[in-house]
């Protein structure tokens, strides 16, 4: 029975294109939570915390489309919004019955990578017993973004440069080098943007350095 609902609530929200229908659903979601950690029934915790993340997941899929067809009609809410010249406007979030906060944790929580969401949820029902947002958003800024690789002009630019400046004597790389660990050394307090690009740099040093390694051998 619980797996017919599960399925069942799954479905729903996979069709579901209005922000006010997949709210229904979490809050639904949420109020089954609460019943259920009563009755301490730990089988409709798990299932009741997951489906109102998942609704919280495909919330965030709506407003992130929302946000990026602004200017058109879009499907956010069943309540009709319109300007003074009667054309139809979009949704805000208080139409939805959404704070900011709200759209900023469903929206890093839609950005997720479906392998990484999915690893996520099983670890959290393996590790706690249920599916908790705040779970869920830790493990979202867990997701570092690949750097990638600078390719045409541009990089053949750079590869002109570095090697004029090695017939000149001069080292740029190890110019930049000295310049972020001196930034790094004196330091004291570094913001999360800071910290994530950090880890690029040494990620992507790590890895040129044995591609380098590789070719030369």
């Amino acid at each position: 029975m619980q797996l017919v609902r599960y399925e069942q609530a799954r479905q729903a929200l996979a069709e579901c294109h209005k922000v006010d229908e997949v709210k229904d659903i979490r809050d639904k979601a949420e109020a089954m939570a609460a019943y259920a950690r009563q009755a301490k029934d730990q089988d409709l915790i798990q299932y009741a915390t997951e489906i109102k993340v998942r609704a919280e997941r495909r919330c965030g899929e709506l407003l992130s489309t929302t946000e990026k067809n602004k200017g058109a009609t879009v499907p956010g809410t069943n309540r009709g919004t319109t300007r003074s010249d009667d054309s139809t406007a979009s949704p805000t979030l208080a139409d939805m019955g959404l704070t900011k906060d709200e759209s900023s944790r469903y929206q890093q929580l839609a950005a997720m990578p479906t392998e990484h969401f999915e690893t996520a949820v099983a670890t959290a029902k393996a590790t706690a017993g249920e599916v908790t947002t705040a779970f869920m958003l830790r493990e979202a800024k867990k997701q570092k973004p690949v750097p990638q690789p600078v390719k045409g002009k541009k990089a053949e630019a750079m590869r002109q440069e570095l090697k004029e400046a090695q017939q000149r004597g001069v080292s740029m790389a190890s110019t930049y080098a000295r310049l972020l660990l001196q930034t790094v050394t004196v330091q004291d307090v570094f913001s999360e943007q800071e910290i994530e690009l950090f880890m690029q740099v040494e990620s992507a040093i790590r890895q040129r350095i044995a591609e380098v390694t590789l070719s030369s051998a």
